[in-house]
């Protein structure tokens, strides 16, 4: 089991890492620009500043799991809060995803389509991810649990 989520671990990183990079194109393809010049300077900051922490958020989600991959399954009170914030944290975009977003605006087109699915697909490894090392920090799985 720890080799396993060791490879998760991997991917989930890699993962975050394509997942940030991918995130330059994001006001692009959703029109930012026009769309955010109705609202006043500081609304704007606002949603620039907001979206920051988001990506600032993904960058070190990335780092934790690619270099701190250890800490992460070391089965500490710590290594286990920082997995339930992660859990939470993508299980909330999880449901966004289904359920919390109106994307009647995006363009159908297949690349759209396909991030789309790619984005939903890579939401829910994320959630099984960390709720596994959640679980293995916690004891629930075999070999894990406090040293």
């Amino acid at each position: 089991m720890k080799e396993l989520l060791q490879i998760g671990l991997l991917l989930g990183g890699y993962s975050l890492v394509a997942l940030c990079i991918a995130s330059f194109w994001i006001p692009k393809v959703l029109r930012w620009r026009e769309k955010l010049s109705g609202l006043t300077p500081l609304m704007r900051e606002l949603w620039w500043t907001y979206s920051i922490y988001v990506w600032s958020s993904h960058v070190f989600f990335a780092v934790l799991s690619l270099g701190f991959g250890g800490w992460l399954m070391g089965g500490s009170g710590s290594a286990m809060a920082m997995c339930t914030f992660m859990l939470l944290w993508w299980s909330v975009r999880l449901y966004l995803q289904f359920f919390g977003f109106d994307l009647s605006e995006v363009e159908p087109s297949f690349t759209n389509r396909l991030a789309k699915h790619l984005l939903t697909l890579l939401f829910m490894c994320l959630v099984i991810l960390y709720a596994s090392l959640l679980s293995w920090n916690a004891g629930w799985l075999p070999g894990g649990g406090f040293p």
